[in-house]
């Protein structure tokens, strides 16, 4: 195992990208007999001579995931979309133009713009040689190969994009059909063209003259079919995806990058929307803030002379660090068009102490689907801290019940939510009030044994797995909750035990 660094530079006129060149910083050692020492490997100095660190290089590319960003502008789908650069290109039909390639690749990888549509126009205007040539190519054989290659595209375009929709949206789409429409433009140099339209069976439609939302899932569901087709894995970039969609939209946006990353594929997201919020990935993520802002003050606003520095840091090590800083998940609850966004869920709800058992038990959830069906786990922070969200579910009017260790904190805590929220024993539980057995006991005390051994196997470490630890691995079983047994079958057997006995008090 060893590090290497790989700079990649990206070359741009007109905010056009023009070219990408990689710099590798590896160093190789070799050895010519088995008793003899490693040196410096030096790379031969003619062409003819095998290069054993080019061999490695390109052997590493090959394998190194694409990186391809998702930008906002591609909702705007041009009306025409011209298949060679030209003068004044915009960006977005330069994105375009490549994603037409792209499509083309996916269908056939000898299949290109170039070759299968411009040298064949191109061809046959030089064969022509007349001003009047136009006429005759439409009536032309080459004019029914060109009409072949762009079917192709349609019928991909419909098989990937129609069909995806409806998974996503697990409704009908309305349109049967993508078809896509290809001319020659004689007020442009004689540029040959696209358009994309969609048919429901009746009448067909232009996709750039769609609402924003429609356009804005087309082409994303466009980009994402058609990226994410190469060999190698693709890591996408998305700046913000949900800032022009209402709740559901966001909800839906959440459930096709679930379906996006079900390969080897990835996804990095920013946002500021609790309905972007995927409790599965919270151990992947990060709290981005500038330190000179002090999100927390009474007046965030104020003009900072402070200079900017821009911090990550991993969602539970800033949990932990600052656990009186909430704003960064306290947004403001949205008038408008609101569904309950994935970390909220919809009530029911069990209330559990904290993000450890939450992993726990959610992991039983989705192992045992029906243990506790329609209900939703929700994360405390701490045995005596449920107060707040105990308040603001009573206020909407929920139904709840808040699970505790029972030991003396969860027993203590216990008593002063029944006392001071008047609540019924009902809705405030301690661990013994569901089994006899585990008087005294806490959560970590289910989880020891068996499954720390697992633990330990499973993060490759000979100590007993502290905290963290047991976060990371939870959360890692949420993810991936059918690739291992994740919790010993004893710690199983009680978590999903506990689970039936809540559920019943909501019966």
């Amino acid at each position: 195992m060893c590090d290497f660094d790989v700079d990649s530079i990206y070359s741009f006129s007109d905010s056009l990208p023009k070219g990408k060149s990689s710099i590798w910083g590896i160093s190789i050692e070799t050895k010519k007999t088995k008793s003899g020492k490693f040196k410096t490997y030096t790379r031969p100095k003619t062409k003819t001579e095998p290069d054993l660190w080019l061999d490695i290089v390109n052997n590493i590319e090959s394998r190194l995931p694409r990186i391809v960003y998702f930008p906002t502008f591609l909702v705007d789908m041009p009306p025409r979309i011209y298949l060679t650069e030209h003068d004044n290109e915009t960006p977005v039909n330069s994105y375009y133009r490549t994603l037409i390639q792209d499509i083309l690749t996916s269908i056939d990888s000898e299949f290109s713009i170039e070759r299968h549509v411009i040298n064949r126009i191109s061809t046959y205007k030089k064969g022509a040689s007349t001003p009047t040539w136009l006429a005759s190519f439409f009536a032309a054989p080459t004019k029914s190969h060109i009409d072949s290659v762009f079917q192709r595209i349609a019928s991909a375009v419909t098989r990937e994009v129609i069909g995806s929709w409806e998974k996503v949206f697990r409704r009908p789409s309305g349109a049967k059909n993508v078809l896509v429409d290809w001319n020659i433009d004689t007020q442009l140099n004689d540029i040959p063209y696209v358009s994309f339209w969609l048919s429901d069976g009746d009448s067909r439609y232009a996709v750039s003259e769609r609402s924003l939302g429609f356009r804005w899932f087309f082409s994303l569901l466009l980009f994402t079919a058609f990226k994410s087709s190469s060999k190698n894995p693709t890591i996408f970039l998305f700046d913000e995806p949900a800032a022009n969609l209402h709740a559901r939209a966001q909800a839906e946006l959440l459930t096709n990058f679930d379906r996006i990353c079900s390969g080897k594929n990835k996804i990095i997201y920013s946002t500021h929307s609790h309905h972007m919020i995927e409790p599965r990935w919270l151990s992947s993520a990060y709290i981005v803030e500038n330190e000179a802002i002090d999100y927390d003050g009474s007046d965030s606003f104020e003009l900072s002379t402070k200079p900017t520095n821009i911090k990550a840091t991993p969602y539970r090590q800033f949990v932990s660090q600052y656990p009186s800083r909430v704003s960064y998940f306290q947004p403001v609850i949205e008038k408008l068009d609101y569904i309950s966004p994935n970390i909220i869920g919809s009530g029911p709800y069990i209330i559990l102490e904290g993000i450890t058992d939450y992993y726990a038990f959610r992991l039983v959830t989705i192992l045992y689907p029906d243990a506790a069906p329609g209900v939703s786990i929700m994360p405390g922070t701490g045995a005596g801290a449920s107060g707040a969200l105990i308040s603001y579910l009573m206020g909407r009017g929920e139904r709840f019940c808040v699970v505790l260790d029972a030991d003396a904190a969860g027993k203590k805590a216990a008593l002063r939510y029944r006392d001071g929220w008047y609540l019924d024993e009902k809705f405030i539980v301690t661990l013994n009030d569901l089994d006899d057995q585990l008087d005294g006991k806490m959560l970590e005390d289910l989880l020891s044994g068996d499954t720390e051994n697992k633990i330990q196997e499973y993060l490759g470490v000979s100590v007993r797995p502290n905290k963290r630890d047991i976060n990371a691995y939870l959360a890692e079983g949420c993810g991936a909750p059918h690739a291992r047994q994740w919790l010993s079958a004893d710690a199983e057997g009680v978590i999903l035990s506990i689970l039936r006995a809540t559920s019943r008090r909501f019966l």
